[in-house]
């Protein structure tokens, strides 16, 4: 919903005295036509912090100020308006304003606490259907293979009443985002997240910004997407990846990840980033001899996987697919797992797979019985790169 800033503009009019044969009446009308005040206004669109490189929102410096935890930071609207960043700093409390950014006590100091933060998300008004959780700064403790690799000490959890609830996550997932059902239509209900911490050695650190998105926006994804992309081309990555390969994907973790279809896209194509072990999902370090195989199909991935619908090696719809049973090859597969992404079990390269299916969706489902013999089998889990192909 749009809203406008208005400034007012003040400007002084000197006066000079009148000249012989100059009617005084002609002279005060003139004066009149320069109005000593003009408005200005302008929308309260989203801008660029100066000093935080925070998304905020373009109001008057009187508006601003009026915002309890807001920050100027730089200017708007052709030097009109106010760049206004908006916070709620601290453990728990009321997200009443759109574009917010909930950021833990002291921030950007580490966070020691042991201690349970519940922040509310209240609706503007009952037709926001989402709130948008996009992860500017988060870092919380990890779990261990101890704990089959679900979060327990310090995690992040989510309320929806009336949809089912995001995973729970903890670890490292700085520039993850998440979407939230806001139960469009019911003005007393509100979702919420909380946050709990456990002992005081740890150094935790949250900056979160959340945004509040209506029904039937251009950017408001399908009802059941915990994570939404758009573009021709993005990188979608599992929570907790992390920046290296000593991360470990979560545990117990059933949710979907929606790409938007652009215009004139009929197939879209991942495959695993550049960087690392980006695709590592069951089966430990030596299976098979010692060499990184994929895994594919139903009987070939039990536990953990992804799904991707009709996926196949081939951009024409040719048959590349091999299947641990059953007639091969074949034309497609549906799960995919192992330590390279493949439609060829046992194969030792990563390929792209590609998907015809609409809407574009991958399926996440992580067990909660990650194996804890013979050591960590450093499954970090996935990081693929995706391009929509057109029609």
């Amino acid at each position: 919903m749009a809203m406008v800033g208005i400034v007012l503009g003040s400007f002084l009019v000197l006066g000079t005295p009148v000249t012989a044969g100059e009617n005084f009446t002609d002279r005060f009308r003139e004066k009149r036509l320069l109005s000593p005040v003009q408005i200005f206004s302008f929308q309260n669109d989203p801008c660029v912090g100066k000093a935080t490189g925070l998304t905020g929102t373009c109001y008057s410096t009187s508006e601003c100020n009026g915002q309890e935890g807001s920050y100027a930071d730089g200017t708007c609207a052709s030097g009109f308006g106010t760049c206004c960043v908006l916070r709620v700093s601290g453990c728990g409390g009321d997200v009443t304003r759109n574009s917010t950014h909930v950021q833990s006590t002291g921030y950007s100091s580490p966070y020691k606490e042991a201690a349970t933060c519940t922040y509310n998300l209240i609706k503007l008004d009952s037709e926001i259907c989402f709130f948008r959780l996009d992860f500017v700064v988060f870092s919380l403790d990890v779990p261990s293979s101890a704990l089959q690799w679900v979060c327990s000490t310090d995690k992040m959890e989510f309320t929806t009443p009336s949809a089912k609830a995001p995973p729970t996550i903890c670890g490292y997932n700085t520039g993850q985002h998440m979407y939230l059902d806001a139960s469009e239509g019911l003005s007393g209900t509100n979702p919420a997240m909380t946050i709990t911490t456990t002992g005081t050695t740890n150094e935790r650190f949250w900056q979160i910004r959340v945004d509040q998105i209506y029904c039937g926006e251009y950017h408001s994804p399908a009802q059941d997407c915990v994570q939404y992309f758009t573009g021709m081309t993005g990188t979608i990555q599992s929570f907790n990846y992390g920046v290296n390969d000593d991360y470990h994907h979560l545990g117990s973790h059933d949710y979907t990840i929606c790409i938007r279809r652009e215009e004139g896209q009929c197939k879209i194509g991942y495959i695993p980033s550049a960087t690392g072990n980006s695709f590592y999902l069951s089966y430990r370090p030596g299976t098979n001899g010692g060499t990184f195989r994929a895994r594919s199909g139903e009987d070939g991935c039990i536990a953990d996987f992804i799904t991707i619908p009709r996926g196949t090696n081939s951009l024409s719809g040719e048959s590349s697919c091999i299947s641990v049973n059953g007639p091969n090859p074949t034309m497609h597969q549906f799960r995919f797992c192992g330590q390279r992404l493949n439609c060829a079990v046992n194969s030792v390269t990563n390929s792209w797979i590609y998907s015809d299916v609409l809407p574009f969706r991958i399926e996440v489902e992580l067990n909660g019985a990650e194996p804890i013999d013979n050591g960590d089998n450093k499954n970090r889990g996935f990081s693929l790169d995706y391009l929509q192909v057109s029609c």
